[in-house]
């Protein structure tokens, strides 16, 4: 058995853009033994501003604007993640995993098909934890030095992460599987089936977790305002906002306040720092953003009165993942009829 852990970067911070900057590897043998460690440079699809995240690049950008692209890098990613008698680790691997699928979409390619395992999963099993670890926070406790942010050096402990539980806990790999009551993840065609485990407290729904206040704010769509009635001499009407994401999620009843008062003064809330009127909450500092920077607390006095309602975000968070998994339904079952016409048609000619 084989295992081989990568990890990916990207210069906007998203993971299904297409703007992948960075495969990185490492490879080991069934004792874990370092065989092999690369970090292959990809040169993103198209030029853009890093918004939403802060993002830590280990080269400059123009390293990897004159790499070679996804395309030309296919054929030897797809030997790395199918080789034959091998694990694919990651930590928190299910968006690498969605950024690589992407990008053979959004490239014409076929997707690669491989297993997996989730080493965060797993150590917070092993730590009995209800919240995940950073990789900061695992190379510290299991003594290892690494450069974070660089792809394969974040394979690399991912790899060394999964060594140190099964010597802690004094199994093998299998023997862990079965000890951590863990299901094997699968990327087929594309679809990802989650490596999960009964054991995992960290995979129960969870309402305050910042991933599910973000899709709970995702469902939410702020009142419909009759242009008619908007004051137009406010001076926030046809301005362009823009609002950190995790100055979003600090209140999320709030900001559907804020979102549903910006509706009211028929502002518009924007996906992308460009060219906005205002940037609400913390900018860091490397941005070269020549707009206006409010901090959360001043732009709620700008609004004046907000009403705070509560919602039933269990109810909404269940609906998410309801309308996630019929999507997928429907976009696997387009596949296949298109799989089927295609099948048809050679038929038909031969």
């Amino acid at each position: 058995m084989q295992f081989v852990a990568f990890d990916l970067e990207s210069t906007d911070g998203y993971f299904s853009s297409g703007n992948i900057c960075e495969f990185g590897y490492c490879i080991g043998d069934e004792n874990f033994n370092i065989k092999e460690q690369k970090n292959i440079l990809i040169r993103p699809i198209s030029k853009v501003n890093i918004a939403y995240y802060r993002v830590k690049l280990a080269y400059p950008l123009k390293v990897y604007y004159s790499s070679p692209s996804f395309v030309e890098n296919y054929s030897k990613i797809g030997t790395i993640l199918q080789k034959s008698d091998c694990v694919v680790l990651g930590h928190a691997i299910h968006n690498d995993i969605v950024g690589i699928n992407s990008a053979c979409k959004i490239n014409t390619l076929k997707p690669f098909d491989f297993c997996f395992v989730d080493t965060q999963i797993l150590f917070s099993i092993y730590k009995n934890m209800s919240t995940i670890c950073s990789l900061d926070k695992i190379a510290e406790e299991i003594g290892v030095e690494f450069n974070h942010h660089r792809a394969d050096e974040d394979a690399k402990l991912s790899l060394l992460t999964l060594k140190y539980i099964c010597e802690k806990e004094g199994l093998t790999f299998e023997q862990l599987m079965v000890a951590y009551e863990a299901t094997i993840g699968m990327n087929e065609g594309g679809n990802i089936t989650n490596f999960v485990s009964s054991k995992c407290m960290s995979q129960a729904p969870s309402l305050t977790s910042k991933n599910s206040k973000r899709r709970i704010l995702s469902m939410f769509e702020p009142k419909v305002v009759d242009e008619n009635v908007i004051d137009k001499s406010n001076s926030l009407y046809h301005k362009k906002i823009f609002l950190n994401r995790d100055a979003m999620i600090e209140d999320i009843n709030l900001t559907r306040a804020v979102l549903n008062r910006l509706a009211e003064l028929g502002a518009k809330v924007v996906n992308f720092v460009n060219n906005c009127d205002y940037y609400v909450g913390a900018m860091p500092e490397e941005w070269n953003y020549k707009g206006e920077i409010v901090s959360m607390t001043d732009f709620i006095a700008m609004l004046g009165d907000l009403e705070i309602l509560t919602y039933d975000d269990k109810a909404i968070l269940e609906q998410y993942n309801k309308e996630k998994e019929k999507r997928h339904k429907l976009e696997l079952l387009a596949k296949l009829n298109e799989r089927n016409k295609k099948a048809q048609a050679k038929q038909h000619n031969s």
